[in-house]
C-alpha cells in the first residue's frame, strides 16, 4: 500500500506557517510560535505514517487531499503518548487516527454538546427533546466508549467520554490536548455561551501548556454585515472572532497555519457549507460539478495553548 511522505507534509506544513494572513490586526507569521523544530518536537512520524497506511482508513483515505490530515496533525504536535480530547467525534473520521495514534500509550477521550445545547439545536430545527430523550443523551459518556473502540486497533486506548457543561472535576488538568475539527459552528449558532462554555471546560481539562486546536469553516472577515452567515448556522465562523473568544478563555494563540486554506471558496452559499464537498447539498447536477471544482471548504487552522 501506497504510504504518505510526511516528510514532505510538514516541510509543506513551514511553509504554510509563515503564509498566514492578517486578523485583529495582529501580523500572523511565526513570530508568535514555537521555531521550525519545535512544531514537530512531540510528534511521532513514523507512528503517524503508519495510522494514516493502515487499512481501517481505506474509506477515509479519498479526503485526506482535502484535509490535509498529516500536516494538521503535525502542526497539532502531539506526542503518541498524549491524553486527546476529541470534539464531538461522529463517525469517527479523525477518531480513526487519533486512537490508534496515541494507542496504547496514552488516552483518546470523546466530549459532545451539552444536553442543553442539543436540546436547543433540536428546538431550533423543530424536532422534539423530550425528558425520555434528554435522560437517554445524558448516557451518551456510558455508551460511547465501546463504540469508539472500534475505530482503533486491539489495544485502543479509549479512557472515556463526557459531555460539555458536565465534565467531572477528576479530569481536571488530566489533558495535553483538545481538538476541535470543524466542530465550533455547532457550538456557536444557538448561543455563544455554549461555545464559551466549551472554552472553559476545556481550559479546565488541559495540563498548564496543553494545546486547543482548531480546524474550523472560515466566514470572510469582510462579512460584518452578515450576522447570520457568521454566526454558525451556515457553518462558518470568521477567524477573528474564534481567536478572541478562546483569548477571552484565558488561551494563548500559539499559531496559525494555512494548510487548510482554500481560496475558492467564497463561504456566501445560499445553503452554507454543506453546499461543498463532500455533502454537495444540492440537486442540480451541473452545480453540483461547479462546487466539486471549489473543493471543501477553506478552513482556519489554530493552534491556543494553556498558560504554563
Amino acid at each position: 500500500m501506497k504510504k504518505y511522505l510526511i516528510g514532505a507534509a510538514l516541510s509543506g506544513l513551514l511553509l504554510g506557517a509563515c503564509s498566514a494572513p492578517a486578523v485583529n490586526g495582529e501580523a500572523q507569521s511565526t513570530a508568535n510560535q514555537p521555531n521550525d523544530e519545535k512544531l514537530t518536537a512531540a510528534l511521532d512520524t513514523a507512528k503517524l505514517e503508519a495510522v494514516m497506511a493502515d487499512p481501517r482508513r481505506d474509506k477515509d483515505r479519498a479526503r485526506d487531499g482535502f484535509r490535509h490530515t498529516a500536516q494538521t496533525m503535525a502542526f497539532f504536535d502531539i506526542a503518541p503518548n498524549a491524553n486527546v480530547v476529541e470534539a464531538l467525534p461522529g463517525g469517527g473520521w479523525y477518531t480513526r487516527v487519533l486512537l490508534p495514534y496515541v494507542s496504547p500509550d496514552g488516552g483518546w477521550y470523546g466530549i459532545n454538546y451539552s444536553p442543553d445545547l442539543r436540546g436547543g439545536i433540536m428546538a431550533y430545527s423543530k424536532r422534539e427533546f423530550s425528558d425520555e430523550a434528554r435522560e437517554t443523551y445524558t448516557q451518551w459518556p456510558e455508551k460511547y466508549p465501546e463504540m469508539a473502540k472500534e475505530n482503533g486497533p486491539e489495544n485502543a486506548a479509549v479512557k472515556g467520554a463526557f459531555l460539555f457543561g458536565m465534565v467531572p472535576d477528576s479530569a481536571d488538568g488530566q489533558m495535553d490536548a483538545v481538538l476541535f475539527i470543524r466542530a465550533l459552528h455547532h457550538l456557536n449558532r444557538i448561543d455563544p455561551k455554549y461555545f464559551a462554555e466549551a472554552i472553559a471546560d476545556s481550559y479546565a481539562m488541559l495540563k498548564p501548556g496543553g494545546i486547543v486546536g482548531v480546524v474550523q469553516h472560515r466566514a470572510k472577515e469582510d462579512y460584518g454585515d452578515k450576522e447570520y452567515d457568521v454566526s454558525g448556522h451556515k457553518g462558518f465562523l470568521k477567524q477573528s472572532y474564534v481567536i478572541e473568544m478562546f483569548k477571552k478563555g484565558g488561551f494563548e494563540l500559539d499559531g496559525i497555519s494555512e494548510v487548510n486554506a482554500n481560496p475558492k471558496d467564497t463561504a456566501d452559499y445560499e445553503r452554507g457549507v454543506w453546499t461543498l464537498p463532500p455533502t454537495l447539498a444540492i440537486k442540480d447536477d451541473a452545480m453540483k460539478e461547479h462546487y466539486r471544482q471549489i473543493g471543501e471548504s477553506d478552513r482556519m487552522t489554530l493552534r491556543f495553548r494553556k498558560p504554563s
